[in-house]
């Protein structure tokens, strides 16, 4: 996930955000997975890590809103792309179909279409027709 909390969060905003998300000290230890005594210490000295109030900040309201806003403006992003790349593959085939329409001179080496007539053949052939993407079963 890249939606980000705002730099300027600090250490003081840790009281703020808990009294946003309701949630005591205690709670907010157990969810940072620190100690009971250091969240009581980051609120003393207004001095706990960006990260640790950045987590917080991404369980309120406003970091939730601002998260389901980046992801879906990727997924839209993301789909204009496949979009875009089926275009550009049509229009790629399409090239590849008329080169091979005008390369289609009947020459020497063409291909086999089909497998060689005589009996008892045991293996099966396939070859691609040059002006067609489909392959021809051989006998």
């Amino acid at each position: 996930m890249n939606a980000y909390a705002s730099k300027y969060l600090q250490g003081a905003d840790l009281a703020g955000l808990m009294k946003e998300l309701l949630i005591t000290p205690k709670q907010c230890a157990k969810f940072l997975q620190v100690t009971e005594r250091t969240v009581f210490r980051w609120l003393a000295d207004a001095s706990a890590p960006f990260s640790a109030v950045a987590l917080l900040w991404h369980e309120t309201p406003k970091g939730q809103q601002v998260t389901a806003c980046h992801v879906g403006n990727k997924m839209a992003i993301y789909y204009r792309l496949s979009e875009a790349h089926k275009l550009e593959h049509g229009k790629a085939l399409d090239v590849l179909r008329r080169v091979l329409a005008i390369s289609d001179t009947g020459a020497a080496n063409d291909p086999l279409l089909v497998a060689p007539p005589f009996p008892g053949n045991a293996y099966q052939l396939r070859f691609f027709a040059p002006s067609t993407f489909q392959p021809v079963e051989g006998l």
